[in-house]
């Protein structure tokens, strides 16, 4: 796999949040991890006093786990076995609340994902600003932006993140601190084979198995504030923090194109229910094509219908 790309010297100009570079975007964006620059470092919401209130507040559950877990959190053997997500695999958590693990990030050996913050109207609007910085080249690539989320995560010096995967599309923006990610290429059937991938839309979970060999088909991307990275979707990755405490804003959202297949291993699961062995997503593209018709019509009426 290719190093990222950096368009983090496309600087985010007056007024604006982000900096991308809209004549490259389109050969990267979905296909390779690539970085950019935006302007949030400082944004009030965004420092850990605010964290703190948001972590008091939530209405709903807060992620956070010890830092010091190996990278690899999937036992060997069948994808279809038991769920392999964070909140299942009960990884050990720092024997404090979650606003008091916030509150002594820079001691608690942790890790914490404040998930959907946009609950929070103040977060809902910015997240919406950042939506309508990249919606114009996004939607040139992938349409039908939808169900946009932002989740903050907060870590400790030296914390590990264990290799996982989202399938949103996904930018991660550093706002304090740095941390070092290594992004394996999802398109790669030596990270993620097609059992695995099979799996994780039956509902396995966001974990993924993970060998010292796929550091050779990983992109390995520096964050320091200021700067962020595209994840792809379904690229596989770990997380290691830096030495100091570390802030960073995930934005990730559906499309039509990420829609498409979620439906399509969807349509397979009904299919094998009633003895049929359909072809896996992507061997066929005219089969597929026939599938994915009534979502993509659908996708399409619903947008137009907002006109």
């Amino acid at each position: 796999m290719q190093a990222a790309v950096d368009f983090s010297q496309a600087p985010a100009t007056a007024g604006r949040l982000l900096g991308l570079d809209e004549d490259m975007f389109p050969a990267y964006f979905d296909r390779y991890p690539f970085k950019i620059e935006h302007a949030l470092v400082g944004h009030r919401l965004l420092q850990l006093p605010a964290l703190v209130d948001l972590a008091g507040s939530l209405n709903r559950p807060i992620l956070y786990f010890k830092g010091d877990h190996a990278i690899n959190q999937v036992d060997g053997g069948s994808a279809t076995g038991p769920k392999r997500t964070f909140v299942e695999r009960n990884l050990a958590r720092p024997e404090l609340s979650a606003q008091e693990t916030i509150e002594r990030i820079e001691n608690a050996r942790a890790w914490m994902q404040l998930r959907d913050v946009g609950s929070d109207p103040q977060y809902a609007a910015l997240l919406m600003e950042i939506i309508e910085e990249f919606r114009g080249p996004v939607e040139r690539v992938a349409p039908g932006i939808s169900a946009p989320r932002m989740d903050i995560f907060v870590s400790s010096p030296g914390a590990t993140t264990p290799f996982h995967l989202d399938e949103e599309h996904n930018f991660l923006l550093q706002i304090r601190g740095s941390k070092t990610l290594s992004i394996a290429d999802g398109f790669d059937t030596a990270v993620l084979d097609r059992e695995s991938l099979r799996a994780y839309f039956a509902g396995s979970g966001e974990l993924a198995l993970y060998s010292p060999r796929l550091e050779q088909l990983s992109a390995h991307v520096e964050l320091r504030s200021g700067e962020g990275v595209h994840i792809p979707p379904c690229h596989p990755h770990w997380v290691q923090n830096g030495d100091e405490v570390s802030i960073s804003v995930g934005v990730l959202w559906f499309s039509d194109v990420t829609a498409r297949r979620r439906h399509l291993y969807r349509v397979n699961r009904w299919l094998e229910r009633i003895g049929m062995n359909p072809a896996i997503p992507g061997d066929r593209p005219m089969r597929d094509a026939i599938k994915a018709l009534p979502l993509m019509v659908k996708r399409r009426v619903r947008r137009w219908s907002k006109f």
